[in-house]
């Protein structure tokens, strides 16, 4: 099961760039390809703290600022994980899933600074398994993330039923190994062009699919 935009979203107004250009004097632009080029180092954990973060992106930018500065941008950057919420459907259907017997792994792309929120937002007691990118130094869709849930799981790749929001390639990566695939695509969202099994269009409607419909 993905996370970001499958079973949480941040708030849609936050925008980090348009928090910190300003205060750099910079355009929104300029500093959100900074922040940008950090990416994938912080998917698979390279870089845990928020002040990593900003430090590589003022060094991409070549600005240097006083240390006030610094704690307003980290704090910034920070603002966006406490955006966080979980959509209405996630928690009963994971529930639901979970009372019919089936086990149900978290395999994300995320960042270390994710990884505090998911207490809060009640998510942590619903899984057997988690793989946070950050944590096992793989992301989607390289193999080494989907080989940690399954080995935690202790299941055969093929009886396993992969949901996401079609992003970085996360349904290619699943389908490697055998696994059923299913394309969530949220009213609203960005419509993804993925070869996928199923599509659905809420969390509920997994609850109704032949593969889960049924106890484990």
């Amino acid at each position: 099961m993905d996370l970001y935009f499958t079973l949480i979203e941040p708030d849609p107004g936050y925008n980090w760039a348009t928090l910190a250009a300003p205060i750099l004097g910079i355009d929104d632009h300029a500093f959100h390809t900074a922040a940008g080029r950090s990416y994938q180092a912080r998917m698979v954990g390279t870089y845990r703290q928020a002040e990593e973060i900003v430090d590589q992106t003022l060094s991409y930018l070549g600005i240097t600022v006083t240390p006030e500065v610094h704690a307003t941008l980290t704090k910034q950057r920070l603002e966006f994980f406490n955006t966080l919420r979980v959509y209405p459907d996630t928690i009963p259907t994971l529930q639901a899933l979970r009372d019919r017997g089936h086990q149900i792994a978290l395999v994300t792309n995320c960042s270390a600074e994710t990884i505090p929120m998911m207490e809060p937002l009640g998510l942590l007691k619903l899984f057997d398994a988690i793989a946070y990118s950050c944590d096992v130094r793989s992301a989607k869709p390289e193999p080494g993330i989907y080989q940690h849930a399954i080995d935690a799981l202790g299941v055969d790749p093929r009886e396993v039923v992969y949901v996401g929001d079609g992003d970085t390639q996360e349904h290619a990566g699943a389908a490697k190994f055998g696994m059923t695939t299913v394309l969530l695509q949220r009213p609203g969202a960005k419509v993804r062009a993925v070869q996928t099994d199923y599509v659905i269009s809420s969390l509920t409607e997994l609850l109704d699919l032949a593969p889960l419909s049924q106890g484990a």
